[in-house]
């Protein structure tokens, strides 16, 4: 828990606070004439010569404890921490009680990260019974940040007491409670502080914590509604509300408020911001889906909420769903271009690849300068075989991203599926130029360099490097097999490939590898089985593994 101090006064202030002190005294004084000068100075943000202004004066009235601080908070705004700190030490060598230099002390202190001698000189400054208001709350701080809560309970209380008025006082009084476990103390607090200031929200969220602790369900409502009372912008306890009554049951209750929520959401976007926070960002996709389905029942032409549902809907694996959400994405929505993406892959994840490659086509009618349509749009066509087309469509996105490492990394791939393997090599070093970190780039190239026999002190180099990035990776530990066993280093290779195979079960190459290796190995039985669980799992190198059972029969 974070002890909240926004909004408290400012450990540096700028000067001319010293209400309480005498001032210079007018009768044709230098003295104030230069002190009125500097104040003109303050006013128009010319700090420095407001300092040379207060020290002239200083000069004509060296005894004026007043001119004195107003210099120091004048350097302290300057950060010259250590020429305020000589002041202020010699006004407290004359008066060691002064509770405005006990004050400073403090603070310079606490600026300088002398904590120990920051909190004894708000001890003291707090003793003299004068002591402003931001004097406790800065030692509360520095109480409450050594965890020294029985420390901060009693500094904040005594605040209380002092200034019965202040709504600060009780607040930060009640968080103490709080993280001491006083809860009915804490509760008492709060409502104090509200009483004081009862647009204040953050003393009736910490009522909610105790409120929801202790199950005080009728409570729970009247805080939130009173939150929405105060401000009706609060869409996070808006939100929080309806969650709140639909865990009672109270589900009409909770789908008025989406109702009201979704018809204002076309003007008030925060509405929708909140909700992506709060349910989408923390991937509670069911809550967010029962969400979504409420605020649209209160504008159902609201594409952002269409799109959001579709997200919420793929997330619970209602893919069907989600694509008619995705559907009703309009153009002029700020996610028309992540509709289209999704749509196109919940097409191709249902096996209708030309239908995604029809929805991305559509798509760049409507905006041609999508770098994502052309990535996704030349994977497809990679997939298809239709090599030419998917290095086409790679070269239109990398005119419109130049540095683009995914568009060079599928353009690498693509050069190495049409046997372009010098081009695929320089592609694939691009990519890694671009981005040094692309473990895919870097097993890429390490596994072409092994599977070309060249380079193999730099392809061990390479793919170690991207299974440091991912050591889990069960085709990285298959490429540093498979270099391993181009180098004739055939223990280590079959480790790798060993661990390959346990991440990914049923892989045919994999499963070949461990075949290879075994026949180097002389381990004709374990190289059998493999080409045989390779040959069952294979769809495009049933020849090859054929031959190679073929020859191990034969010896």
């Amino acid at each position: 828990m974070v002890l909240w101090l926004g909004g408290c006064q400012s450990l540096k202030t700028i000067g001319f606070h010293h209400k309480n002190h005498p001032q210079p005294q007018r009768q044709g004084a230098p003295a104030y004439y230069y002190f009125t000068n500097a104040q003109l100075m303050v006013k128009r943000g010319n700090i420095n010569e407001a300092i040379w202004l207060l020290n002239k004066s200083i000069e004509h009235d060296s005894q004026s404890v007043y001119l004195k601080l107003e210099l120091v908070n004048l350097l302290l705004a300057r950060n010259d921490e250590d020429k305020s700190l000589a002041i202020v030490k010699s006004v407290l060598d004359k008066q060691p009680g002064h509770v405005e230099a006990l004050s400073l002390a403090g603070t310079i202190y606490y600026l300088q990260n002398k904590i120990m001698l920051a909190e004894k000189k708000f001890e003291k400054a707090i003793e003299t019974g004068k002591a402003k208001d931001s004097v406790f709350l800065h030692l509360g701080r520095i109480y409450w940040s050594k965890n020294d809560y029985d420390s901060a309970e009693r500094v904040f209380s005594l605040m209380a007491k002092q200034f019965p008025d202040s709504y600060a006082a009780h607040y930060f009084e009640g968080m103490v409670f709080i993280v001491q476990g006083k809860q009915p103390e804490a509760e008492v607090s709060f409502l104090k502080s509200l009483t004081l200031e009862p647009a204040w929200d953050k003393p009736r969220y910490e009522l909610l914590r105790i409120y929801k602790d202790q199950k005080r369900l009728s409570e729970i409502e009247a805080v939130y509604k009173d939150l929405l009372i105060y401000n009706p912008a609060d869409y996070q306890a808006a939100f929080q509300l309806v969650v709140h009554y639909r865990n009672i049951g109270k589900n009409k209750e909770a789908l008025l408020i989406l109702r009201e929520l979704g018809s204002r959401s076309p003007s008030e976007p925060d509405i929708v911001s909140v909700s992506i926070e709060q349910y989408l960002e923390t991937r509670q996709y069911a809550l967010a889906a029962w969400i979504y389905k409420g605020l649209l029942a209160g504008e159902q032409k609201n594409s952002d909420l269409h799109y959001l549902l579709g997200v919420s809907l793929v997330g619970i694996k209602k893919d069907q769903a989600a694509l008619e959400y995705f559907e009703n994405v309009k153009p002029e929505s700020r996610f028309y271009n992540e509709a289209v993406v999704n749509r196109s892959l919940l097409h191709h994840n249902m096996g209708k690849i030309n239908r995604a490659i029809a929805v991305l086509k559509q798509g760049l009618k409507h905006d041609d300068k999508k770098v994502d349509y052309y990535l996704y749009l030349g994977t497809f066509y990679e997939e298809l075989e239709r090599y030419q087309e998917a290095v086409g469509i790679l070269k239109q996105g990398l005119k419109l991203d130049k540095r683009n490492s995914m568009l060079h990394y599928r353009l690498g791939v693509v050069y190495d599926k049409m046997e372009l393997k010098k081009d695929s090599i320089e592609i694939m070093k691009k990519v890694l130029r671009l981005k040094p970190d692309n473990a895919e780039a870097l097993n890429y190239l390490g596994y072409t360099y092994a599977d070309m026999g060249i380079n193999l002190d730099e392809a061990v180099t390479l793919i170690h490097s991207a299974l440091e990035l991912k050591p889990d990776d069960g085709y990285i530990a298959d490429s540093m097999g498979w270099v391993y066993y181009k180098r004739g280093q055939y223990s280590l290779a079959l480790k790798y490939l060993i661990k390959a195979a346990s991440l990914v079960p049923d892989d045919p190459v994999i499963l070949e590898h461990l075949g290879d290796v075994h026949v180097k190995m002389d381990n004709s039985a374990e190289a059998l089985n493999y080409y045989r669980r390779s040959l069952d799992k294979s769809s495009k190198n049933k020849k090859a593994i054929e031959n190679k059972i073929n020859s191990l029969k034969t010896k």
